[in-house]
């Protein structure tokens, strides 16, 4: 083999056999003295290591010289972690061997580097043709008149999302311009989002990040909110409308009157919202004292019957104290952890509530910053219902019952159909305006007229 490599003086008179069978008498733990004496090497000479060439390896070759790799040579007991990379003889390309330990793994060479950057330009086109091949295409847009009252105030605040960019694209919900949030909660946001283009309301934007899609499946999308997208609706038949034709009417909609059809998704949008925005609130208050908060289900049943007496301003009273018990339950040993102490927060919220409600008090607090107002609560109270600060000063159930009810839907009721048999009706108005669900045991009906929810148990269970 050509010797890439001046040899040091002391070995000029042996050959590459024999340097190669010092080397592996050397690694095998033979003295160093003993070796010195067979092999004539000068008096001089100390550790048999220093004096012996680099190994340049028969095998590996350099892809851009087309030359071959040369390494230091271990001392004796390096580990293989330990061992250094293989370098071409006339470029700086390495080699990284199996098993070393160098902190990179990958050359750094400047011809690796432009390979490199060359192969994800490459896949970054492959995938952006592989994207626009499966959203690409357009499908029939979505009449207007089809879609629902909360898609429209949905859509109406995807639509404000400041204005920058490409015209026609919709924001991602986690992008950077987006002012507020859509909804309280990322996973209602995004189930939102996710009706809206299962609707096919909105189509995916092809210029999205890449990273929110999946490419083991057929890239799918697994990130709902990083995914730009493109209004997909028809103000005249089979036409697809411009983003801001979409916006003026929904917005000329929106703020009209408020429609009879509205009045069940209306009710169920006024509650959820509160309940996600008070439960974010009691997350809040428990990480401040060092406790993940995961009675979700729980809390979202308690705040939800404790909204048709009081506010989410009152609701973070009851939150702030529920989280103080919890806290001092904890502190005080009497809990079997923090998670067992974090359950006890519904169950506090509920009786301080009820002690509000027997001895008719309330105590208001102001909106905390770190929970702001969302999109859909702002335009939901701003632009329909004409009552700015009504979703957080409020209580849902007394607004529909007192204010909704009243201004809304008076005058306007929905018949209620005439048959022969007996009908379900209010306890409270005598409303057949309501909505049955039941078990074995429980009859639960909530009304849409003035907002009561009762509540009916057998006596005792019927066989199957």
């Amino acid at each position: 083999m050509k010797r890439y490599f001046q040899w040091a003086q002391e070995i000029s008179h042996l050959s590459e056999e024999q340097v190669e069978q010092l080397y592996q008498r050397y690694l095998s733990g033979e003295k160093t003295a003993d070796l010195i004496a067979e092999y004539k090497l000068p008096d001089t000479v100390r550790s048999v290591l220093k004096v012996l060439p680099p190994i340049v390896s028969a095998d590996l070759t350099c892809p851009y010289c087309e030359l071959p790799m040369w390494m230091h040579r271990p001392s004796r007991g390096t580990p293989v972690s330990l061992r250094s990379a293989y370098k071409c003889v006339n470029c700086e390309h390495q080699y990284f061997t199996a098993g070393a330990g160098s902190r990179r793994s990958v050359c750094g060479c400047d011809a690796c580097v432009r390979l490199r950057k060359q192969q994800l330009a490459d896949q970054a086109e492959r995938d952006r043709s592989d994207l626009a091949a499966r959203y690409g295409t357009p499908s029939p847009p979505v009449p207007f008149a089809s879609l629902g009252f909360q898609q429209k105030v949905a859509l109406l605040a995807l639509l404000d999302d400041g204005g920058q960019g490409e015209r026609e694209r919709i924001a991602a919900l986690d992008a950077e311009l987006r002012g507020e949030k859509l909804t309280s909660t990322d996973a209602f946001s995004e189930e939102l989002v996710k009706g809206l283009h299962e609707a096919g309301a909105l189509q995916v934007d092809t210029a999205s990040d890449i990273r929110a899609f999946n490419r083991a499946d057929e890239f799918s999308i697994s990130t709902y909110s990083a995914v730009y997208w493109r209004a997909n609706v028809a103000l005249d038949e089979g036409v697809r409308c411009t983003r801001d034709m979409l916006y003026l009417a929904l917005y000329e909609e929106l703020s009209g009157p408020v429609l009879p059809g509205w009045k069940r998704e209306l009710y169920a949008l006024i509650f959820r919202l509160a309940r996600e925005e008070s439960i974010q609130y009691v997350h809040l208050q428990a990480n401040m004292v060092g406790m993940a908060f995961t009675a979700e289900a729980r809390a979202d049943s308690v705040i939800g019957t404790l909204l048709q007496n009081f506010s989410v301003s009152q609701i973070y009273y009851f939150a702030r104290v529920a989280v103080k018990s919890a806290a001092h339950f904890y502190a005080a040993g009497n809990s079997k952890g923090r998670t067992h102490a974090s359950n006890t927060i519904p169950r506090n919220m509920q009786s301080t509530a009820q002690l509000a409600l027997a001895e008719n008090w309330r105590k208001d607090s102001y909106r905390d910053t770190r929970v702001p107002q969302p999109a859909m609560t702002r335009l939901l109270y701003d632009v329909v219902l004409k009552d700015s600060g009504a979703g957080f000063a409020k209580s849902p159930g007394l607004f529909w019952r007192d204010e909704f009810v009243p201004r809304f839907l008076t005058g306007s009721p929905v018949a209620a159909p005439q048959v022969d048999y007996p009908q379900l009706f209010c306890r409270e108005c005598d409303s057949s305006n309501i909505d049955a669900s039941m078990d074995k045991l429980t009859l639960q009906m909530q009304c849409y007229d003035c907002a009561t929810v009762s509540k009916f148990r057998a006596y005792e269970e019927l066989p199957d």
